[in-house]
C-alpha cells in the first residue's frame, strides 16, 4: 500500500477504535468503514465550527477528505470480499452546487423519492443481508448520504460443530453451541503486547478477507471482578493492524496469554497443530449516530442557526439524523458482515442578527429602458441596447418562448 493509503486506513482504523471504545459491555458491532467516508465527504464541504470537529473526527486535513473518502470506498468496492456503495438522494425542490454533485461517482446521486426505495437500495448493496435503511426520510429532509458495505468470505479450514462447556468466567456452566478445529498452521496465533496482553487468532479467507478473533485477559476475582474492556481489547487489536503495539508472532513453549497455552509432549503423529475453539454467532446493532454527536465531529453541525455546509447547497444545511444497523456472522463456513450508514440533513432558517441594519431600495421600469452588456474586468460593453416594448405584448419578446 501506498503511503496515502496508508494514513487513510489509519484513520478508518482510529475512529472504529474511538467509537469501540465507547461501546457498553452488551454485544455490539460497528463499522467504521461505513460512517468515515460519510464524515470526510462532509468535513470537504463544510466550514468553520463543523469543519474543524469533521477533521478531527475524520483524522485529516479538509482538503484532503474527499478525495480520500472516495479512495477508500473504492478500495472496498475493488476488493476481492467486500463490496461498498456510496449513495447520495435530495429533495425535488433542493438546489445542489454542480460543482459539488459532479464531484461524486457516476449513479451515485438521485432524487429523494420515497423510503421503500431507499429499503431496496439497502438490501442491494448488501445482498439482502439488512433490507431496511437505518433512518427514515420525513419532508423536512433535504439531502441524504449513505454507504452500503458487505463482506463475505469461506473459510479456508472449515470448523467442525461442537459442543462449548466453559469452566471458568461468566460462560460457566452453559453449554452452548461451539466450533472447532485443528490446524499445522502456528502462524495464525499471537500474542498482542498493549497495554494489557491480548491473544490473536487470525481465522483466513479463501478471498481477501480475514477474521482476527482477539481475547483479552480474563476476570481475576482476587484483584479485580472485571475482564479487559472490550474497547481496550479492540484498541490493541486495531493498534496491531498498523504497528502500533508489538506483535508475537513465534510463540515458543511455556508462553502463555488470554486463553492461550503453548506447550511441548509427545503425540502419535508428527507435525505441530493449534486447536480453536470458539461460539458461532450473529450479532445485529443499530446505531445512532446523532446520540454521541461529539465521536463522530457532528455537534455543530447539527446546530441551526447557520450553513455548515456552504459547498453543497446555497440553501442552509443542518444534519438532524444518522444511524448506522450493522450486522456480523461467524459460522463453521465462513463470515459475513453489513452495514449499511446513513446520515440526513434538513434545510435551516437562519435568523436575522438584529445588530443588522438594511436599507431598502425600490425601482420599477414601467417605462422604455436602455441596457448594457460589459465585461467586468476591462469594462468593455459588449452589447448595448433598448427596450422599446413592453414584454408579453402581441408580437414582443415574450412570442419568441411560444
Amino acid at each position: 500500500m501506498g503511503s496515502a493509503i496508508d494514513t487513510q486506513v489509519a484513520a478508518v482504523n482510529e475512529l472504529t477504535a474511538r467509537w469501540a471504545a465507547v461501546a457498553d459491555e452488551r454485544d455490539f458491532v460497528v463499522s467504521g468503514a461505513g460512517i468515515w467516508p460519510l464524515l470526510a465527504l462532509l468535513a470537504a464541504a463544510a466550514d468553520d465550527p463543523a469543519r474543524a470537529e469533521l477533521e478531527a473526527a475524520v483524522g485529516l486535513p479538509a482538503e484532503q477528505a474527499h478525495s480520500a473518502a472516495l479512495e477508500v470506498l473504492r478500495i472496498m468496492a475493488e476488493a476481492e470480499d467486500l463490496s461498498a456503495v456510496l449513495g447520495v438522494w435530495f429533495a425535488e425542490e433542493f438546489p445542489l452546487h454542480r460543482a459539488w454533485s459532479d464531484s461524486l461517482p457516476p449513479d451515485t446521486i438521485g432524487r429523494l423519492t420515497s423510503q421503500d426505495a431507499l429499503n431496496a437500495w439497502a438490501a442491494r448493496g448488501t445482498d439482502g443481508l439488512i433490507d431496511r435503511f437505518p433512518l427514515r426520510i420525513d419532508p423536512d429532509t433535504m439531502l441524504v448520504l449513505a454507504t452500503a458495505l458487505v463482506a463475505k468470505t469461506e473459510w479456508r479450514e472449515h470448523f467442525v460443530d461442537a459442543v462449548l462447556r466453559p469452566e471458568t468466567g461468566p460462560w460457566r456452566g452453559i453449554d452452548g453451541r461451539g466450533l472447532t478445529r485443528t490446524t499445522g498452521d502456528l502462524s495464525q496465533v499471537s500474542l498482542l503486547d498493549g497495554s494489557e496482553p491480548v491473544t490473536r487468532v487470525v481465522v483466513t479467507g479463501k478471498g481477501d478477507l480475514d477474521v482476527h478473533l482477539l481475547l483479552g485477559a480474563a476476570p481475576d476475582a482476587t484483584e479485580s471482578p472485571d475482564a479487559s474492556p472490550p474497547g481496550a481489547v479492540l484498541t490493541t487489536g486495531l493498534a496491531a493492524l498498523t504497528g502500533q503495539v508489538p506483535v508475537r508472532d513465534h510463540l515458543p513453549p511455556g508462553t502463555t496469554g488470554p486463553g492461550l497455552r503453548v506447550t511441548r509432549h509427545r503425540a502419535p503423529r508428527p507435525g505441530d497443530r493449534l486447536d480453536i475453539r470458539m461460539p458461532p454467532f450473529e450479532i445485529r446493532s443499530s446505531h445512532d449516530l446523532c446520540a454521541t454527536p461529539e465521536l463522530f465531529g457532528l455537534t455543530a453541525a447539527m446546530r441551526t442557526d447557520r450553513n455548515h455546509f456552504p459547498a453543497i447547497s446555497p440553501e442552509p444545511l443542518a444534519l438532524a439524523q444518522g444511524a448506522q444497523d450493522v450486522l456480523a456472522r461467524f459460522t463453521r463456513e465462513g463470515f459475513e458482515a453489513a452495514a449499511v450508514t446513513s446520515i440526513a440533513a434538513v434545510a435551516v432558517s437562519m435568523p436575522l442578527s438584529a445588530e443588522h441594519l438594511i436599507t431598502q431600495v425600490e425601482v420599477v421600469f414601467d417605462r422604455p429602458f436602455g441596457f448594457l452588456a460589459v465585461h467586468r474586468a476591462t469594462g468593455l460593453a459588449v452589447v448595448a441596447g433598448w427596450v422599446a416594448e413592453l414584454p408579453g405584448r402581441a408580437g414582443g419578446p415574450d412570442d419568441l418562448f411560444g
